[in-house]
């Protein structure tokens, strides 16, 4: 019977941990779900709103240049958003993810 006492008690101990582990895991795809919405998002939604607004706000306002011109200079610009977001995110992939090393488990 102190054996049947012993392997249950480590038995639990071990499905504590795989629980936390479970958990941890969890934790850290979550994080990274979000940190690749946001990038998505800005990739996706930041061209579209500075093309927008330089086309409405900035070059139609400030600048007498034909429509033709000024939808050509807006898409240049959003050409350059999008690169600065993708550059970004090629960044944070490439020197942002220091602190999650991977750890090998059995």
């Amino acid at each position: 019977m102190s054996n049947k006492n012993k392997k249950s008690g480590g038995a639990g101990n071990g499905a504590a941990q795989k629980q936390t582990r479970q958990q941890s895991h969890d934790s850290q795809d979550y994080s990274s779900f979000k940190i690749v919405l946001f990038y998505c998002m800005l990739i996706v939604f930041l061209p579209v709103v500075t093309f927008f607004l330089l086309k409405g706000f900035v070059l139609d306002r400030f600048f007498s240049l034909s429509e033709v011109k000024v939808n050509i200079a807006s898409a240049v610009g959003a050409v350059v958003s999008l690169h600065i977001a993708l550059g970004l995110y090629i960044y944070r992939a490439y020197f942002g993810a220091t602190g999650s090393k991977a750890v090998k488990e059995d």
